[in-house]
């Protein structure tokens, strides 16, 4: 993803695994491994990255925060981690669940912005140089998936999150507890960027290079959501080559079963990758191959991967219904295919950003896109609207053909996904956050991050009447009304 932030990717030792169970209640806190009683799952739950498998980044059932109210968002509250943040913060059984580059994973009570749990997951280090107010030391940067399964035979809510070791972790997410930790790679060469998806008994999850330190063979793994057994893995790049890193995370159709990723660039190799900067699709049964495309080398420039998550959309175009997928290059392309037939290409592709290496920089977009069923909003970094030269920006695209609709400059590099609303659209650049009316793209409510080292580097999230922020500064913000 960033070099690859300088791709947008980070970050060898494994450390023993301590857990710090948090209670929060109203009256203090109480240290110690303590249970909780689940809480029911609720339709405003944003319990997986960007919002669901689909991975559109849209919360249809969210009506507290809209169109009339947004103006009037304030912070409720700010919890200071000790690392960078740039997970995304999920929602669900009554908790809020996000990871920090200290290497914990934290489950917060919504109210008072508290830690109820916390557990360590370990870091890795990164050889690339990153700019001085970060750290190369990264922790958890995969965005939990919480999710009821069996363990040992008993339902159990869990939260499935790639590790600052390059373990995937089941946690109990009432109490922090460790149900199983698989490895699935090597630090301090690989890392677990992608966020993993779970259906149908199995999680799926990327496995990347940390920061090109050095390029690695790039797979996608599945591993049983009750034991930890690794089921299937599909490799990116022939044996003994290395190249095809998933940065971003798996997107899967529900309901043809059906799992799609995107790839970085291929590696040297005496025989061909064709799946170095690619979208591939995989059965979800076995990962079994099942179709892939993979960018021009007309289009591809230096260093042209995927580090975006491809988005599930729909388009009539022809008067025909399409099944779609959409994502964007480092190249600074945002390519539609029909996810049906990834082989045939792009029914459609649109420039809207300037190439490059270092989306850090604001050169090389990896933004992940959001689909609200009608439009489908795009956030970049450096790129020029009507003659301007904008440090970054975000762009309402029509679904049939991606000519624009509204387009707005952003005062900061994009390098986070954008998520929506119904009416709205949330975007971060930089030490900025807008909240965006979908329609028109004027500015509702926006918010400037001051403290030192400042940078939103993931995702926002809106669940239940509440906006969650996190920053590179360590803090974790919630906006409501």
């Amino acid at each position: 993803m960033w070099q690859k932030v300088g791709h947008a990717k980070r970050m060898g030792w494994s450390p023993w695994i301590q857990i710090i169970g948090v209670m929060v209640i109203l009256l203090g806190a109480t240290l110690g491994g303590i249970s909780r009683t689940p809480t029911l799952a609720t339709t405003g739950d944003w319990s997986t990255y960007l919002g669901d498998l689909s991975r559109d980044g849209f919360n249809g059932a969210e009506t507290i925060i809209n169109r009339t109210t947004a103006p009037n968002l304030k912070m409720h509250w700010s919890r200071q981690a000790a690392g960078h943040i740039a997970s995304e913060p999920v929602e669900a059984n009554g908790l809020i669940y996000w990871g920090s580059w200290d290497g914990l994973e934290h489950a917060t009570d919504p109210i008072t912005g508290n830690d109820l749990w916390t557990a360590n997951l370990g870091q890795s280090t990164s050889c690339y140089t990153y700019p001085s107010s970060v750290i190369a030391s990264v922790g958890v940067q995969s965005t939990a998936a919480i999710a009821p399964v069996l363990i040992n035979g008993v339902s159990t809510t869990v939260d499935f999150v790639g590790g600052g070791d390059d373990q995937l972790y089941a946690l109990d997410a009432n109490s922090g507890n460790i149900l199983w930790q698989t490895p699935l790679a090597s630090s301090p060469s690989h890392f677990l960027y992608s966020s993993p998806a779970v259906f149908n008994g199995s999680v799926y999850i990327g496995v990347a290079s940390l920061d090109d330190c050095p390029v690695i063979q790039g797979q996608m793994v599945q591993v049983n959501a009750s034991t930890g057994t690794i089921q299937h893995i599909f490799n990116l790049a022939p044996n003994r080559c290395i190249g095809g890193a998933v940065w971003g995370s798996p997107t899967i159709d529900t309901i043809n079963g059906m799992l799609y990723f995107a790839t970085g660039n291929s590696g040297k190799c005496s025989m061909p990758e064709p799946y170095g900067s690619a979208v591939v699709e995989l059965s979800t049964t076995d990962l079994s191959f099942v179709d892939s495309w993979q960018v021009p080398l007309s289009e591809q420039t230096k260093d042209s991967d995927f580090g975006s998550t491809p988005t599930l959309f729909k388009a009539t175009i022809g008067g025909a219904l399409h099944q779609m997928l959409g994502l964007l290059n480092k190249n600074g392309i945002y390519y539609a295919l029909d996810r049906t037939n990834l082989s045939a290409g792009p029914l459609w592709q649109v420039s809207v950003a300037t190439p490059g290496t270092s989306p850090d920089k604001g050169k090389g977009s990896i933004s992940s896109s959001a689909w609200d069923g009608s439009n489908l909003y795009v956030a970049t970094g450096k790129t020029v609207l009507q003659g301007a030269n904008c440090a970054g920006s975000l762009r309402a695209l029509n679904p049939v053909d991606g000519t624009l609709i509204w387009a707005q400059c952003i005062h900061g590099k994009v390098l986070a996904p954008v998520i929506s609303v119904p009416g709205l659209v949330v975007v971060v650049g930089g030490t900025h956050m807008y909240v965006e009316d979908a329609t028109t793209g004027n500015i509702l409510f926006s918010f400037r991050d001051t403290k030192t080292n400042s940078n939103f580097w993931g995702a926002a999230s809106i669940s239940n009447g509440v906006l969650y922020q996190g920053n590179m500064d360590g803090n974790l913000y919630a906006f409501g009304l």
